[in-house]
């Protein structure tokens, strides 16, 4: 039985979670460089942008990589995975659906913490070329909504859109 820790990454995560990257991506395959580059821009900017990992018996085994879009105080925050990556070592073992579960919950706590204006939900998004079946049957166990947009932005690609809205109790504001 192995040990899994999920947690929210630290510097001393960079150099896994961009070796990761440059294994499962194809903007910085086999460019670890790149990836060392990217990875690091995207963790400075946090809280804008959040990285969380999952660890297997004390080794990086993938990574979620968190954007908010439209400012830290919206009446309804909404939170975009921009990539979850997977060591392929370790695919198989439903270690994205665990991750995106816990990093959506840790930022959900978070967004209570910053976020007083808050009214009801947290809506969680994540965007998946359309043709990618694998991905989709990930994303659709956590993000239960379904389809809630589509759109075609980088290569001419259909991605769909599926999303989770959270439900989120704040206490009422006077």
């Amino acid at each position: 039985m192995s040990d899994v820790v999920m947690r929210r990454a630290t510097a001393a995560d960079l150099e896994a979670i961009a070796a990761i990257n440059s294994r499962v991506f194809l903007g910085d395959r086999d460019k670890i460089l790149g990836a060392q580059e990217w990875v690091g821009a995207w963790f400075r900017a946090y809280p804008l942008y959040q990285y969380f990992v999952v660890e297997v018996d004390g080794a990086c085994a993938g990574y979620a990589g968190w954007q908010m879009h439209g400012g830290f105080h919206r009446a309804e925050p909404v939170v975009e995975l921009d990539q979850v990556g997977i060591d392929p070592t370790y695919q198989g073992r439903q270690l994205a659906t665990q991750l995106i579960s816990y990093s959506i919950k840790e930022t959900a706590a978070l967004l209570r913490q910053k976020n007083d204006r808050i009214e009801s939900h947290v809506s969680f998004v994540v965007w998946v070329y359309a043709l990618n079946l694998n991905a989709i049957s990930v994303y659709a166990k956590v993000f239960t909504e379904g389809a809630c947009g589509f759109r075609t932005q980088f290569g001419n690609r259909a991605e769909v859109m599926l999303r989770l809205r959270l439900p989120v109790v704040m206490p009422v504001r006077a």
